[in-house]
């Protein structure tokens, strides 16, 4: 049987004294990187500054922005149906995509809304009481309270 030292917790490393760094270490709530991570400047960054330069020669003083608008609208009234898309896009947004409903229920239900109803969703996304939920609890996690 071998025998264990006298001085067995004495024996083998044990690491640093707990002292060490103390001095240097974060203190209690306080972050190690204040300042965040370092914002790099992405593409659009760059190509919103390139529009809002002025465009060299140019008599009327007109940004890079400005001369892609007038070429736009002139394109527009030459009959470009993608470029009046576009100018319409920007201008007065997206128009709304149809949603199409395999189960009838929520489609009824869209359409017995009644219009203060259907505004109060479009600005926020509330639905009335007695509009149906889906059987998945965790897609209704997400919805707002009902007014």
């Amino acid at each position: 049987m071998s025998r264990m030292p006298q001085n067995r917790h004495k024996t083998g490393f044990r690491g640093p004294s707990p002292e060490v760094g103390k001095p240097t270490r974060w203190k209690k709530g306080q972050s190690g990187n204040p300042a965040g991570r370092p914002k790099s400047k992405t593409l659009s960054d760059a190509y919103k500054n390139k529009l809002e330069e002025l465009v060299p020669n140019d008599p009327e003083g007109r940004t890079w922005a400005e001369l892609i608008a007038e070429a736009q609208v002139r394109d527009a009234v030459r009959g470009n149906v993608q470029a009046a898309r576009e100018i319409a896009d920007r201008t007065e947004g997206r128009a709304r995509q149809a949603i199409e409903f395999e189960d009838k229920t929520m489609s009824q239900a869209f359409e017995r809304m009644t219009s203060v109803e259907l505004e109060a969703y479009a600005r926020d996304g509330t639905l009335p009481s007695w509009f149906p939920r889906t059987q998945n609890p965790a897609a209704n996690a997400d919805r707002p309270a009902e007014s």
